[in-house]
């Protein structure tokens, strides 16, 4: 159980530490700290979330969410040290999936050990 409780407290701060970054990286700053206040939610409820973390993201910047997911989602992956899926087009959300179950196998696998 505690590595379950592990790994989702670990992927939800990485998740939020890959927003700040993400935006910070793409928008600056400033533009980072007054955008995450006005969140509908806080980032820890989007990591396990993220379509409403889109649907957020939208709101305020329209199709230019799409980018910015993509620069979070490539954070998250680093911070994680899993393999960014290159060259696929994955939404939002299933690439937040994705990351969350290549984590918990790798836990699992190096638990196993």
């Amino acid at each position: 159980m505690r590595n379950v409780l592990d790994v989702k407290t670990g992927f939800a701060s990485a998740f939020q530490a890959s927003v700040r970054d993400g935006l910070r990286n793409t928008l600056g700053e400033t533009v980072m700290l007054t955008l995450v206040p006005l969140l509908k939610q806080s980032l820890q409820t989007y990591a396990e979330k993220p379509s409403e973390f889109h649907r957020d993201l939208q709101f305020y910047f329209g199709f230019g969410a799409l980018t910015l997911e993509r620069m979070i989602v490539k954070e998250l992956f680093h911070k994680l040290n899993l393999s960014y899926p290159s060259g696929s087009e994955l939404d939002f959300e299933t690439c937040i999936g994705l990351a969350r179950k290549d984590l918990t196998l790798l836990n699992k696998g190096v638990a196993q050990y």
